[in-house]
This record gives C-alpha cells, structure tokens and sequence, in this order.
C-alpha cells in the first residue's frame, strides 16, 4: 500500500466550510486534481501514489461536501464542486491545473470543464458515471440499477437508507469480501492479491462515512438529477481522455461513448480486458501522463 505525502489535511473556505484533501506524489510536480468515486474519500488517490512520483505529478485529492474531512453543505450543487475547486487552487497558488475524476467523480470533471475551462490544464474520465437525464445512460443499465435509480428520485431518502447499508457492509471484513464477489473478476483480483488491499478498501470507504451517511446520500441524489447544464454545452480547449474498461460492471461503456461524443476535443481510450477499478490501477500511469503533457 502506498502512503499519502499527508492524508488529513483541510483548508476553509470563505464561507467557513472545510475542504478535506490529501496530497500524493511529487509535492514539486506537476498539479493534479483527483475527484474520488461515490461512495469515496481523499484517500481513493493512494493507489496512484507511486507512480505520480515517477511521473513527477503532484496528485491532491479532495473530499467532496460531507464525506471524509469537507463539510457537508445543504446548498451544493453538481455546479457549486467547480467553485470549491477554484476557491482550493486559489489557496494553493495555482492559477492551472489538471483534473482527474474516478467514477462517480465524473460529473465533477464535466462541472469544471463547464464552469472553469481556462483553468484547466488536461482532464481525464476514467471507468466514469454519465448523465441519467440522457435516455441512452438510463437504458444502458440493469434492471435492478434502474428501478433503484428510479426510486431514489421519487423518494429520496432511499439513498440514505442505500448508504447505511453501505457503510454498514465495510465496517465487516466478512461482508466486504462477500461484496468483493459482485465485482468483475480482474477488479476483485486486484483487492484479493493481499490483507493489506483489503483492509485499505474497507479504510478509505469508511473515510467517507466519517460525519455520517448524509453529504454521500446527498451525492446520490444531486447525481440522479439533471445536472445543471449539458455536456455539450462545455466549450473546453484542454485535451479530454476518457478511458474505460470492457469489464465494468459498474459503469456501462455507453457512458463512456457519450462523454466522447458530446465533450469538446475528447478522446476515448477502450481497455477491453480491464474493470472499473483495474483501469486506474493498470493505466494509471498513462492517465496521468495524457493529462500533464510532455516534459
């Protein structure tokens, strides 16, 4: 396992609300933006630690409102993340960045992209969450997916009821390696080759759960909703990969495609051996090299 440069840092923003984040990496390199998963944390960055050295990447990872050390806030919206984002960098004196977004991080990377283009240096989506409002990402789904995402958005507080469940699966090694059965095979591998891997899964999803179920519910809900604005809307320069793997059970390819269609200069980047969270561990190092650039 690969250890942060600091896991628990935070920041507070004008509004005296805290931004959780943690930095992996070269402090000196290049600067990144890791958006995690939902469910997730700061922490789900560490995987790429090793190779953001090599790469010469500074790779910081943030909490997103509710989950891990940022405060949960009751007005925040998909768009409202691309303002946190540029309040964080403003902190941090940098006037540009690359930015990262793992599954449900997603939308987040297309909320930048849409409301702070000039910013942003690269953007990667990788094993991504598209937008429900398109027929074509709704249908894409199971069956059992649909009817729950259905639910949701009819009574909401299924998703807090769905997170409970969650949290309550990860406080249990057992439970967890059952739930590590519902993952396609070469995701399972990767977390199975070690205790280690195990018991840093069940960590970094309990991270997320720190002040509670609410600001991951909340997540939920925001996400099933439309966004706010379209993807085709977004009027990016900055080179766009989105990259996926032909295994994911939790994202279907039909995400990805429309992402790659509807995104300005994106590229599309098919893995037809890989699952949704071999992808970042396997390419991870070509990810973050398409987003930094040469030299």
């Amino acid at each position: 396992m690969q250890h942060a440069l600091n896991a628990a840092l935070s920041i507070k923003l004008k509004d005296n609300r805290q931004l959780g984040f943690a930095e992996y990496g070269d402090p000196h390199g290049k600067p990144i933006l890791f958006f995690h998963g939902l469910a997730g944390s700061r922490l789900d960055a560490r995987l790429l630690h090793k190779i953001a050295i090599t790469n010469y990447c500074r790779l910081i990872s943030i909490d997103r409102p509710g989950m891990g050390l940022s405060s949960f806030d009751k007005k925040r919206t998909i768009l409202s993340w691309a303002d946190d984002v540029a309040a964080f960098a403003d902190h941090f004196n940098l006037p540009k960045f690359a930015i990262i977004g793992h599954s449900g991080g997603a939308p987040f990377v297309a909320a930048c992209l849409y409301k702070i283009p000039e910013r942003l240096t690269g953007a990667a989506i990788v094993s991504g969450m598209g937008p429900f409002e398109l027929p074509a990402a709704t249908a894409s789904l199971t069956r059992r997916q649909r009817f729950l995402n259905s639910a949701i958005r009819k009574l909401p507080w299924i998703s807090t009821c769905c997170m409970k469940l969650t949290r309550w699966m990860f406080k249990s090694p057992n439970m967890l390696k059952q739930g590590l059965k519902q993952m396609a095979q070469v995701d399972s591998h990767i977390l199975q080759q070690s205790e280690e891997n195990i018991e840093m899964l069940g960590s970094t999803m309990m991270e997320t759960f720190r002040q509670g179920v609410a600001g991951v519910a909340q997540e939920m809900q925001l996400t099933l909703k439309p966004w706010g604005f379209n993807l085709g809307d977004i009027k990016a320069t900055c080179p766009i990969t989105i990259w996926h793997g032909g295994l994911d059970k939790q994202a279907p390819i039909i995400h990805a495609e429309l992402y790659a269609d509807l995104l300005p200069n994106a590229k599309l980047t098919f893995f037809k051996q890989e699952g949704h969270l071999s992808l970042l561990v396997n390419k991870g190092e070509e990810i973050l090299r398409t987003v930094v650039g040469p030299g």
